[in-house]
């Protein structure tokens, strides 16, 4: 989110255009900000960054009377600028499919407020494709963790290795949580790759640190797509013309 909001800036800045940085991290900002609504000043367009909007909050923002974009996410009947995360785990699952492995967990993420869908998502790419290559599907093999949880992480390693038949290979959602693993494994003097592979998704600078294979993404050109509105619209530009963005 940080390298995408740091793209967007230049090109509306190249436009005669600002943004404006809204965070919300709990439910009283939340609140506060749905109440406030300060994007109404002066705002030509809101870009909302991986945010699960409620429908009341939804009608809120309907209520200002400008474009609001969704941007890393998907939602159903509004302008979203998004990652195709099925076809991304899709992809990552097959390339694991074809190194040999059959035994496949799959760690997602619990408690990232915003990324229930590209969770959901990616989940979904996985089995499809262990589904296509005919390898059954576990569910125990399906576990999560919180980034940054590295107590529960190691726990929920130690349960997937305890396993009658266990993975050979860990696909994490989230590169954070795919180098917690790795970190967790390398400590308990199990090799990876040699003995487990892991993989990521993102590719975030910290994935060269440790050597993690990942699932690119492009922050800049998420970035890029959204501005396109807001920009377009410069040619009848408001006084104090802004972009807002409320992550």
């Amino acid at each position: 989110m940080g390298a995408a909001l740091s793209s967007l800036a230049p090109l509306l800045r190249s436009a005669g255009m600002e943004l404006n940085v809204y965070v919300i991290p709990d439910t009283a900002e939340r609140t506060s900000f749905f109440e406030r609504l300060p994007a109404r000043r002066n705002a030509d367009a809101l870009l909302v960054f991986s945010f699960d909007l409620t429908e009341a909050e939804t009608a809120r923002l309907d209520g200002l009377g400008m474009p609001v974009i969704c941007v890393s996410q998907h939602v159903d009947g509004r302008p979203s600028v998004y990652v195709d995360d099925v076809a991304g785990a899709l992809h990552g699952t097959r390339h694991l499919l074809n190194l040999g492995h059959r035994r496949i967990a799959f760690l997602e993420t619990v408690g990232a407020s915003g990324f229930s869908f590209s969770s959901n998502e990616r989940l979904l790419g996985y089995r499809q494709a262990l589904t296509e290559a005919g390898v059954p599907l576990d569910e125990d093999l399906v576990a999560a963790t919180a980034v940054g949880d590295k107590r529960g992480t190691a726990e929920v390693l130690g349960r997937l290795l305890s396993l009658r038949e266990p993975p050979t290979a860990i696909f994490a959602e989230q590169d954070e949580v795919a180098v917690a693993v790795i970190r967790t494994l390398r400590r308990t003097q199990i090799a990876v790759p040699e003995r487990i592979s892991v993989l990521g998704f993102d590719d975030q600078p910290l994935a060269d640190w440790f050597d993690l294979s990942t699932l690119a993404q492009s922050p800049s050109d998420l970035a890029a797509r959204p501005a396109d509105r807001p920009c377009g619209s410069s040619r009848t530009p408001r006084r104090n013309t802004n972009g807002t963005c409320s992550c």
